[in-house]
């Protein structure tokens, strides 16, 4: 069965600084740490307008 879910941050500077703070959030880190996810993806946008500049998505998934 496939499966999938995703992790959103925003003002974190660094990707360390983000898995930090999905780590220590229990529905995020649900996410990184369940078995019903196989594969992982994760990028960053930078728009210096905007309130918090950079922005963090994790997709994880489950491939059928």
């Amino acid at each position: 069965m496939a499966s999938s879910g995703e992790n959103i941050a925003a003002g974190q500077a660094s990707a360390s600084a983000v898995v930090e703070g999905w780590l220590e959030s229990p529905g995020h880190c649900r996410n990184i740490m369940s078995d019903a996810f196989t594969e992982m993806g994760m990028a960053n946008a930078e728009d210096s307008e905007s309130r918090y500049s950079t922005y963090w998505t994790q997709t994880l998934g489950n491939p059928r």
